[in-house]
């Protein structure tokens, strides 16, 4: 069976009877850790119904990384390599994900014609603490976002970063309405998550998506929410190595 452990302020704390976190603290729950999906650990136990138990928003991908997963009102759907987006059913199964149950706190305005990265400087210059979790929802018009998805894989399984290099597929959406579904990690849980920021997308009529790899801004707002603990499944099986910055950069953020 799968451990759950949680992570307050970044601290391991092994879950015991009383270790559960104060009701009102905004917490996110994960399967697994970027380390083991980043080996090549496609094959998770959770389903989608179970992962919608500790969160409506959210982002990660499905067994065999089947294509890339978006979690928005508390419905899941795939992102092809069509670029199309499809909602799953509960009995699908996920390696890794992380959700919570976004109840946002600050707003910030999202002016036109910013890129992604002038976009996570916005983003990283509100008064938010660098050593916690912040989930973001930004909705609003895009005049352009690229998005990417990969091909189920099959076994053996070979690292992530040689599937995204051979075998992702990238979709380029012009003038389009949607959601950025985004997290920002700390530093300090860099083999648990992704250090920095990590998108997905979904357009508003909910048919078109997948993993952000650039984009240039219309108007939107975005909503944020200051997240203090982590709450971890970990896999019954992993690989026990850690990720390397340069392999997770090859990922997320691929020449």
């Amino acid at each position: 069976m799968a451990r759950s452990t949680i992570f307050n302020a970044l601290a391991l704390v092994v879950l015991g009877a009383a270790a559960a976190p104060p009701a009102n603290a905004a917490e996110a729950y994960q399967i697994a850790t970027i380390s083991s999906l980043l080996a090549g650990g496609y094959d998770g136990d959770t389903t989608v119904g179970e992962m919608l138990r500790h969160g409506d928003f959210g982002l990660g991908c499905f067994n065999g990384v089947d294509g890339e997963m978006m979690v928005l009102d508390g419905r899941v759907y795939r992102g092809t390599t069509d670029g199309r987006a499809h909602r799953v059913p509960r009995s699908e199964r996920t390696p890794f994900a992380v959700v919570t149950a976004f109840r946002p706190r600050g707003s910030m305005k999202v002016v036109a014609g910013q890129s992604l990265e002038q976009l996570h400087a916005a983003l990283d210059a509100l008064p938010y603490s660098a050593a916690q979790i912040l989930a973001v929802r930004v909705d609003g018009r895009f005049q352009s976002i690229r998005v990417r998805s990969e091909p189920k894989q099959t076994p053996p399984y070979r690292p992530l970063a040689e599937v995204i290099k051979e075998q992702q597929v990238v979709n380029t959406f012009e003038a389009v309405d949607g959601t950025l579904i985004g997290f920002r990690f700390p530093a300090a849980a860099s083999s648990v998550n992704v250090a920095g920021w990590h998108f997905h997308f979904l357009t508003a009529d909910r048919t078109r998506g997948g993993h952000v790899l650039g984009l240039t801004t219309g108007e939107g707002r975005a909503a944020l929410e200051e997240i203090s603990d982590l709450r971890i499944s970990f896999p019954a099986k992993a690989d026990a190595s850690s990720a390397s910055a340069e392999s997770i950069k090859a990922v997320e953020q691929p020449r």
